[in-house]
């Protein structure tokens, strides 16, 4: 508990010191760790704040000192209470909201999810969900170092989390791997390699196996470019036996993309009216209710609502929160795409089209892709031109093996 509100709660006084040797008496506190702050000379003596606790230790230090003290002022809940005694109903009131606070610090009001990339908070809000851990739950339900072994368990990209509870907030952390979380085992099944598709061949790196094709050659889908079946010779150049390997080489190609994609030139437009409206959002617990007019028929409005969170300290968050509601009125009607536009829709989807071959680990060289506009539609044709790994798996067949025996 932060140290200003635990004095709050014992008392604290104002007080005016006077007197024949008033530095005598700070120095007797201090020895006997009776605390003083904001301590300040004023005319013929000092002025400080101290403890109600304090203030009920120093009068052997008074004596002593041969000083006055004098009580300027008296804050905290103990002179409160002591003001307000007669008030029943007000004392009932702030006894009910006190005991309030204490049952709604019991239990968990934030869920507050750091370090994750690859898997989003929802995924983990709903996992944590399947877990029965929730907003909402006691806090002596949560078992901390349990939930931080299911996180490591059952996310395989999850190196490491932790959690623990902070006022009445449950603070998940946790760190994902970079890299790949297992070295996958070697196959040694013996296998071709073959083209993916056809192209011409830019660079051959065998490991194992008899390459059939070298740098150059052009090449059709499925035609083998690394053979798994290695023929073991004699003195004589004479095949005496085969030897079956599990092909393994680098096999990059020159291939080429037909590209043909079309999309309107018509499209549905949105501009603002000018008309604005605000309202405010309310929230308790799983009850919401928000204060803004409704929208009359035929009406379009975007909301954008800024959303806040009650707390009373820094980790004590309540299951309150409010905002503003910020509404615009929109208008949509038909409009045609500028060139420029047009220009623009059309890089989207080709560059939307280059993404998805370069995560194949394909790399672009060229294109020749042209924008031809209709009256109502544009067409998109061209040609990409690019270089990308070929080599695939294919496994020998037993025919293969029968052939070769005979």
């Amino acid at each position: 508990m932060p140290e200003w509100i635990s004095r709050q709660f014992g008392g604290v006084l104002q007080i005016k010191l006077t007197g024949y040797s008033p530095e005598r008496f700070l120095n007797l506190c201090n020895a006997r760790n009776i605390p003083i702050w904001d301590l300040l000379y004023q005319d013929d003596g000092y002025v400080f704040w101290m403890s109600l606790g304090g203030f009920r230790r120093v009068r052997p230090l008074v004596r002593k000192s041969q000083v006055k003290l004098r009580i300027l002022k008296k804050e905290g809940i103990p002179f409160f209470l002591r003001r307000n005694r007669r008030r029943v109903g007000f004392g009932m009131g702030v006894l009910v909201c006190g005991l309030s606070l204490y049952v709604l610090s019991l239990f968990i009001w934030d869920i507050q999810i750091e370090g994750n990339r690859r898997y989003t908070d929802e995924m983990i809000v709903n996992y944590l969900q399947s877990a029965e851990i929730s907003w909402g739950m006691l806090k002596s339900q949560v078992d901390c170092e349990a939930l931080e072994a299911s996180l490591r368990n059952d996310f395989p990209e999850v190196t490491w989390a932790a959690a623990r509870v902070s006022g009445t907030r449950l603070l998940i952390a946790v760190k994902e791997n970079e890299a790949l979380s297992s070295i996958p085992q070697k196959d040694e099944t013996p296998c071709h390699l073959v083209a993916s598709r056809p192209g011409v061949i830019a660079e051959l790196v065998v490991r194992q196996g008899k390459a059939q094709v070298k740098a150059g050659d052009q090449v059709e889908e499925g035609q083998v470019l690394v053979s798994g079946i290695i023929p073991i010779l004699d003195d004589s150049e004479t095949v005496k036996n085969v030897r079956y390997v599990h092909a393994d080489a680098d096999v990059t190609a020159f291939t080429q993309y037909p590209f043909s994609e079309t999309f309107s030139k018509l499209y549905v437009a949105e501009s603002e009216t000018g008309r604005k409206k605000s309202g405010l959002f309310l929230q308790f617990g799983r009850w919401s209710s928000a204060l803004l007019s409704p929208a009359k028929e035929g009406e379009s409005w975007v909301y954008l609502t800024e959303r806040k969170q009650a707390r009373l300290f820094t980790s004590f968050y309540l299951p309150i929160y409010w905002g503003k509601i910020q509404g615009k009125e929109v208008q949509h009607y038909d409009a045609f795409y500028t060139k420029k536009e047009i220009e623009q829709v059309g890089e989207g989807i080709y560059q939307n089209f280059v993404k998805n071959l370069s995560e194949k680990g394909v790399q672009i060289i060229q294109n020749d892709v042209k924008i031809l506009e209709g009256e109502s539609v544009c067409k998109m044709e061209g040609t990409i031109w690019t270089k990308e790994p070929i080599a695939q798996i294919q496994q020998i067949t037993d025919r293969e093996e029968t052939e070769n025996k005979e």
